[in-house]
């Protein structure tokens, strides 16, 4: 079975995403202290917006001749949508 280029990327990043999170875990866990754990959590919260955002890029120029534009402007909306309540609704 030949896996495309294409998915291949997303999953590697995907991966590396996971083994970022498993590796703050551990670092969380050696750590011992609260405050710390928060402060390396607080890093995972820009890791993993990223690295959403970097997948879904990879898998949107794959596809981009095969969509029209408005299903690509709704698509973008949706990313925009995911971010304000990431980032700016509290």
């Amino acid at each position: 079975m030949k896996i495309d280029a294409t998915v291949w990327t997303m999953a590697s990043l995907r991966f590396l995403s996971a083994a970022i999170e498993l590796c703050a875990a551990i670092v969380m866990l050696s750590l011992n202290d609260v405050k710390k754990a928060i402060a390396v959590n607080t890093l995972l919260a820009v890791v993993g917006p990223t690295i959403f955002l970097v997948v879904m890029m990879i898998g949107l120029v794959a596809v981009a001749n095969e969509l029209s534009l408005f299903k690509l402007v709704w698509i973008g909306a949706g990313v925009v949508c995911i971010l304000i309540g990431i980032y700016v609704v509290k």
